[in-house]
């Protein structure tokens, strides 16, 4: 079942991009973290844009991803810090 496009802040694009990763559900998209989808992004040629990991993290929330707060995009930050 492909429920992405019910989440928060997942339009088209957030749909097509993650579906290219393997993530086709909402379930998959909570058992996967945030290094890993980086790292596949970047396998499959995509720019890994901070906004897409805000997006993720405020839909999950039921949020828009412009309600993140300082504090949430620095954790973001150093977790995906030195990812490659």
């Amino acid at each position: 079942m492909n429920d992405l496009d019910e989440i928060k802040n997942f339009g088209p694009y957030m749909v097509k991009i993650m579906n290219l990763i393997g993530i086709h559900s909402r379930e998959d998209l909570m058992t996967s973290d945030y290094k890993t989808i980086k790292k596949n992004l970047i396998k499959a040629g995509v720019k890994p844009h901070l906004n897409i990991f805000y997006s993720i993290e405020m839909g999950l929330q039921g949020k828009s991803w412009n309600e993140i707060t300082s504090n949430e995009k620095n954790e973001i930050k150093k977790i995906l810090e030195g990812v490659k």
